[in-house]
This record gives C-alpha cells, sequence and structure tokens, in this order.
C-alpha cells in the first residue's frame, strides 16, 4: 500500500451514494479494492455533510444481501471507511456519539422510537459481531455470520408501524431477545409502565415456546420465586430448567433443581435429598461453586449418603481458598460469603480457634455486604441476617481467649492469631513489595506496601481481617509500629544506612522460643536475608479500605 499525498474531494452525491453503498471507497478513489491505498483520516475534503437515513441504510442492507457481498468487500469498501473516513460527514456522530470505535459498545434504546434510535440499533449490532473473535475476517459470504434480513425486516417494520403504540408493533426475534435481557431485573421491572410489563411477558413466553436459550432462562429464574411480572411457579420453573441443562447444557439450571429438591419447593417442604444429591453431583461437574459446597453439606451431615465429614471439610477449605481468590479479583458476586460461612462451621468444632472462627465471620460479612451492594442475589438479606447472628456470638466467645485484646490496636505476639493478618498479606500475592522503616520516638513504623506487577499499573489488592477492631478491608498495604531496641537493630541499620527501604517478596515468622514470648519476623528478596526484627508485641496502625 502506498500513502495518498493529495487532497480526495468528494461531492455529497458521492456521500450519499456511498451511504446506500451504491459505490464503495474503491469507486470513489478509482482503484481496485485490492489496491486501496492507506489513507489519512483528514485526506477527505467534503462538499458539504449528507445525514444519513433510515431508508439509505436499508438499500445498503439489500445491497449487500442481493449481491452477496463478501466479509473482504464490505470491511474494507463500505464499513471501515464509513468509521474511518465518513462517519462525522454522515452525522453519525450525531447519531451515535463521536468516537467512532465504540460503535459496538453504545449504549441503545431497548425499542426504537426514532429513525435515529434504529440506525443507531443496526450499526451497534454489526459492530458487536465485527468485534467477536469469531467473526471472519477473510471473503466468506457476509450473510452467513450477519444476520441482513433480519436487520432489513426491523427497518420495514418500524417503517410501516411507526404511527402504532410501541406496544403494537412487530418486532423480529433479535429485538424481543435483547428486549427481554434488557428489563431482565426486577429493580426496573417492577417501576416500568404496564406495557413494558406486558410486552416482557409476551416476548418472554413466545421466545420460550419456540425453545430460545435467553427466553427458557429468564422464564424460569422469574418463576423460581416469583418476580412483579410472573407469579411464583416451582414446578413449572422446574420443568424449564430440566430443558435448560439438559438441550443447552446449562449447568447453573442443574444447581438450580438441586435447591428446588433440597428444600422440597414442589413437596411442601419435605426434603428429596436424592433427586438433589444428582442435580448437585451434576452441577458439580460443571465446577458450580454452589453446587460443590451442597454436595459437602450433604456429606457432613449424611442426606441421602453416609455421613463424611472429612470430605466435607476438606471441601469448604478448598471453595473458601479459591473464591477468596476470585473475591480480591474483583469478583464481589462470587460466592465467598458462603464458603466463610462454612469455614467457620469447621471452626466451632476446634474450641482453640476461637478468635479465628470470629475473623472468618468478620470475613463473610464484608463479602455479603459487598455482594448486596454491587450483585445481589435471591436469599442474600437472610445470609446477612445469619452472618450477623452469629457474629454476635463469636465476639463474645473470641472476647475470652486470653491472647485477644478485644478493642485495642496493640496485640501481643506470641499467637498465630496476631502474626496471621500479616502473613496473610504477603503471601496472598506472588509479587515484590517494599518495606518502609521510620523512627517515631521510641518506636518504629514499619510499612509493608505491594509492588505493581506492571509497571505504571495498580498493585493487586487483598483481604485484610484485624478482629481486634472489627476490620475488614481490601488494601495494598500493611502498617505497624514495634517498640525501638535490641531486638530491632536491623531495622535501625536500614534507617541509618539505607534511607529506610528495603524490596523483599517472601517472610517467614518463627514461633517464640521457649521460655520466651518473643516473635521473629524475617523478610527475603530472592531467598536471600534482607531484615529481621523481633517482638513481643505489635501496634497495628489503623488500616483503610482502598476498595472504597
Amino acid at each position: 500500500m502506498k500513502k495518498h499525498d493529495s487532497y480526495i474531494f468528494v461531492t455529497q452525491d458521492k456521500l450519499a451514494d456511498f451511504s446506500r453503498y451504491s459505490i464503495g471507497l474503491s469507486d470513489i478513489l478509482n482503484t481496485d479494492i485490492d489496491d486501496i491505498p492507506q489513507l489519512e483520516p483528514d485526506i477527505f475534503d467534503f462538499e458539504s455533510d449528507y445525514p444519513m437515513q433510515l431508508g439509505d441504510l436499508k438499500t445498503a442492507l439489500e445491497s449487500f444481501r442481493d449481491e452477496d457481498t463478501d466479509v473482504y468487500e464490505f470491511l474494507l469498501n463500505w464499513w471501515y471507511p464509513m468509521l474511518l473516513y465518513f462517519y462525522d460527514s454522515l452525522c453519525l456522530d450525531e447519531v451515535m456519539g463521536p468516537d467512532a470505535d465504540l460503535v459496538g459498545n453504545i449504549d441503545v434504546p431497548d425499542l426504537p422510537m426514532t429513525d435515529e434510535d434504529l440506525i443507531a440499533t443496526i450499526f451497534n449490532v454489526i459492530g458487536r459481531s465485527i468485534q467477536a473473535p469469531q467473526f471472519p475476517k477473510c471473503a466468506s459470504s457476509l450473510a452467513s455470520v450477519l444476520d441482513i434480513d433480519s436487520m432489513i425486516e426491523m427497518i420495514e417494520n418500524f417503517s410501516e408501524d411507526r404511527d402504532l403504540p410501541v406496544d403494537r408493533r412487530r418486532y423480529t426475534a433479535p429485538q424481543k431477545i435483547a428486549f427481554i435481557n434488557h428489563w431482565n431485573n426486577d429493580l426496573m421491572l417492577e417501576d416500568a409502565p404496564d406495557y413494558v410489563k406486558n410486552m416482557f411477558r409476551k416476548f418472554t413466553d413466545e421466545l420460550a415456546a419456540k425453545g430460545n436459550f435467553d427466553a427458557l432462562k429468564i422464564k424460569a429464574y422469574c418463576l423460581y420465586g416469583g418476580n412483579s411480572v410472573y407469579p411464583c411457579d416451582y414446578r413449572e420453573s422446574a420443568k424449564l430448567l430440566e430443558i435448560l441443562w439438559k438441550k443447552f447444557s446449562f449447568g447453573y439450571a442443574a444447581d438450580t433443581l438441586g435447591y428446588i429438591y433440597y428444600y422440597g419447593r414442589l413437596s411442601d417442604g419435605l426434603p428429596d435429598y436424592e433427586k438433589a444429591f444428582f442435580y448437585f453431583t451434576l452441577a458439580s461437574a460443571f465446577n458450580i461453586t454452589e453446587a460443590r459446597y451442597k454436595l459437602a453439606d450433604m456429606f457432613l451431615n449424611g442426606y441421602y449418603v453416609a455421613p463424611n465429614p472429612p470430605l466435607a471439610y476438606q471441601t469448604y477449605i478448598k471453595l473458601y481458598n479459591e473464591t477468596r481468590y476470585y473475591f480480591e479479583e474483583g469478583d464481589y458476586g462470587c460466592d465467598f460469603a458462603d464458603c466463610a460461612l462454612r469455614m467457620e462451621r469447621v471452626l466451632s468444632l476446634i474450641p482453640v480457634q476461637r478468635v479465628h472462627k470470629y475473623k472468618i465471620l468478620l470475613e463473610a460479612r464484608y463479602a455479603i455486604d459487598k455482594r448486596i451492594r454491587y450483585n445481589k442475589e435471591i436469599g442474600d438479606d437472610s445470609v446477612a441476617v445469619n452472618i450477623t447472628e452469629k457474629l454476635e456470638k463469636a465476639r463474645e466467645e473470641a472476647k475470652s481467649d486470653p491472647t485477644f485484646n478485644y478493642g485495642s490496636r496493640t496485640q501481643k505476639l506470641g499467637s498465630n492469631n496476631t502474626t496471621e493478618p500479616i502473613e496473610e498479606f504477603v503471601n496472598s500475592a506472588k509479587t515484590s513489595y517494599m518495606m518502609s522503616v521510620k523512627r517515631s520516638g521510641s518506636r518504629i513504623r514499619v510499612t509493608l506496601t505491594r509492588m505493581p506487577q506492571i509497571f505504571g499499573g495498580k498493585p493487586q489488592l487483598s483481604l485484610s481481617t484485624q478482629p481486634w477492631v472489627d476490620f475488614t478491608g481490601l488494601v495494598s498495604k500493611f502498617e505497624f509500629t514495634v517498640d525501638s531496641g535490641e531486638n530491632t537493630q536491623f531495622l535501625d541499620f536500614l534507617i541509618e544506612k539505607k534511607n529506610g527501604k528495603v524490596e523483599f517478596d517472601a517472610m517467614t515468622v518463627s514461633d517464640p522460643i521457649e521460655f520466651s514470648d518473643l516473635t521473629s519476623f524475617s523478610f527475603y528478596s530472592h531467598g536471600r536475608l534482607v531484615c529481621m526484627f523481633t517482638a513481643d508485641k505489635l501496634f497495628f496502625n489503623k488500616p483503610k479500605d482502598e476498595s472504597e
């Protein structure tokens, strides 16, 4: 490809013809498609703007269909030039915003009310399709990868029905699917006008009867507990869920069926543990966390199977670690709160784990609060109530532990309850850390800061809990203060010789030696000791939740 050096004048008529695909970029440049040169966006000089009309778009789509245009020609001769060179002159920036690169990501109305709404909708459909990884960029038929007939039908229906009320107009299947997905949120739906609710139910019923996956899923979960459009009907929901997992391999449908039978939704509250076990086992094959911990519950309690507490406990521990990782990665909708609750169940059997149990419940409360705020699910309010009730009791039990100084940031060492928050912080992310040391009177403040994994990026946050002050949050740094003395000489050396800073990537904690309540902390960089200190107590500086 060679670059063009002169301006290319485009008349308004040519601009209009391009919008209809009566001509393409190769015609404007008077060259073959394969010889289209590399052009700068400002190379074109337009006689005047031409606002693209809905009829122009329809003509272009009909041309693509009738001439069996291939993907290669469509992209190089019309779509990419449209966005790169002619977007503003066709006044598409007034329809879809100033950034042509975002055409496939713009928000479009759930139903088109104007010509411009429908133009934006169709451009959005095409843009999303082209951005999909499976969209071919080679010479295959455009009609085989874009539903051109459906787009033309949208325009014809809209043009013929524009004078009718919105709920009496004709819509294509893709429009109906987009509509029910848009309104599939009961917080929105309950405040929607009656015509929207009626259309939501009508479209959902029609599409579900035809076996559409989206509609089957939406209807099944609307009926599961009921919403502002569908009354609760567990039996009908179960029928649809059977179709979803059998026909579409939708694992979550099997998981939901497990809940239906576990809680006896179809038998007046009488559980059917045999069917519940079958569906939870099936859903576990899809690696669904809820199904895995419900199976563990059944092994713990001996529901349908012989009791196997060790298997249940190992499953709880594994799921706690997995979901904690997802939570720290920002997936607040994951099942971390539920898995933390099950870890609490295990710790309740071990009296010496009173403080650890309280810590786990603080994590569960933090996780459920996040989930309710960002991704609320059915039953989350009752989970939150359960956690709160357990917390009150666990706090009193933890206070009876002699190593636990509740309400104070000063904590004695010699107990894993005190060192665990520091160890969790360092061990939760395999990366480098910066230790900053600063003298404050007779004390030394130590700040451990996680380094970003990529240059210019943000450091990873990890869950941190200090049960003595009821703090749980996501942090990238940890601060504490120790008394200065003979056991902190290495810290003094850092202040005097190393500007109070050193990098490390690993830390070990040594248990107190016999007849001593001192605990040693050692920090390493690539296996080499770079700092250590020993103390009998720590003052934990006030932490901050960095996720807020």
